[in-house]
């Protein structure tokens, strides 16, 4: 029985699920996978041998049957199934080595945009972490050619970063590690269909595939290869972005961390990376962007920036706006004029000075970063 094409790429990509690799290398062995399923039981034993699993799979009608069905539900709910051939298929991601023989997406056609950011970190984020990363993703849509924001879904980080880039009309691709037919975790399924409005929803893994462990490294490999950059903005020692910074170190990427104070065990993990010069010292966006090469801002850029990155109300925004009309300023001049107390002040001006939006001078004074 004949079938079409995706059918028999969807079926490799399911016996593969876990040697994306291995697959790969039959394919370009043989020519594609509708070959691979023609094939003999003893040219297949000789292409794999010890893999009498794979074999099996590739040699039993039930395979092709399942794909078949997989493909037909996916047309049915309007998801795009992409061999790793396909022109559509994201061209970052296959050039690592264990890019998935099948990508499934729901959404907008954004996966080879002109440049993409990932952007992860712990579940378990602080305000700091949060806050951080929802400026550098908001100023990022200041700059000319803003990057599509990449992220897992997850709790924390990977929220806060989609959440910003809908909100700055950024595009923002959430990987996750199940089926389309369920979002993981369940809390984010209004912001899921969110994103697929406004960007898109991608797995390797096929309907009916709930988390697992292993699904969530499986997915950080995606987050990472889809990607030109990834910015760790918040982690413990131990940590599912400290995996997704190791990959893009590992498929020669660039890695940014945001820096945090040594007393805060949610920023060791960063911390680490930047003493072990296995990221980049993120101060803000203009760091991201020096270092990929994505532009400096204009004036008119900057401004737009902060208007992004500092809503009118925000006590950021009274201070820059006190910084507007003079600077430098000193502590208690700031401090008489926005209203703010001692310590509310200190811990907003030292948040503003490590996020790049003003510098300090001697005598203790303040100025906007130029």
């Amino acid at each position: 029985m004949e079938y079409d094409f995706s059918v028999y790429a969807i079926a490799l990509a399911k016996v593969f699920a876990y040697k994306c690799a291995e697959g790969r290398r039959i394919i370009e062995l043989v020519g594609d996978p509708k070959e691979v399923f023609r094939m003999k039981r003893s040219h297949l034993d000789g292409l794999l041998p010890y893999s009498n699993d794979l074999v099996g799979q590739i040699l039993d009608p039930a395979t092709l049957a399942w794909a078949e069905e997989e493909l037909e539900w996916n047309v049915r709910y309007g998801i795009r199934p992409l061999y790793y051939e396909d022109k559509d298929y994201p061209s970052r991601l296959k050039e690592c080595y264990d890019c998935p023989l099948v990508l499934y997406s729901k959404g907008l056609d954004c996966l080879n945009p002109k440049r993409a950011l990932a952007v992860v970190g712990t579940r378990r984020a602080s305000w700091y972490g949060k806050s951080q990363c929802v400026n550098i993703v908001k100023s990022l849509a200041a700059i000319p050619k803003p990057p599509v924001i990449v992220s897992g879904l997850a709790f924390g980080i990977d929220a806060a970063a989609h959440t910003a880039a809908l909100e700055a009309g950024l595009q923002t691709i959430a990987v996750i590690p199940t089926g389309l037919d369920s979002i993981y975790p369940p809390q984010h399924r209004e912001l899921a269909l969110r994103i697929a409005a406004q960007g898109a929803l991608v797995t390797d893994f096929p309907r009916s595939t709930y988390p697992q462990t292993a699904h969530f490294i499986r997915r950080n490999r995606i987050i990472a290869g889809m990607s030109d950059a990834t910015l760790l903005a918040e982690s413990f020692a131990k940590g599912g972005g400290l995996i997704t910074t190791d990959l893009a170190n590992s498929y020669d990427r660039e890695v940014f961390a945001l820096p945090g104070r040594l007393s805060d065990a949610s920023s060791e993990g960063c911390n680490a990376l930047i003493e072990k010069n296995l990221a980049h010292l993120a101060r803000g966006a203009h760091s991201i962007c020096r270092q990929m090469g994505w532009g400096e801002h204009s004036p008119a850029a900057r401004a737009r920036q902060i208007e992004i990155a500092f809503p009118e109300g925000s006590d950021s925004r009274l201070v820059i706006d006190i910084l507007k009309e003079e600077s430098p300023r000193d502590f208690e001049e700031i401090m008489t004029i926005s209203g703010l107390p001692f310590n509310s002040l200190s811990a907003l001006l030292l948040e503003m000075e490590m996020n790049g939006t003003i510098i300090s001078t001697q005598g203790r004074k303040y100025a906007l970063k130029p």
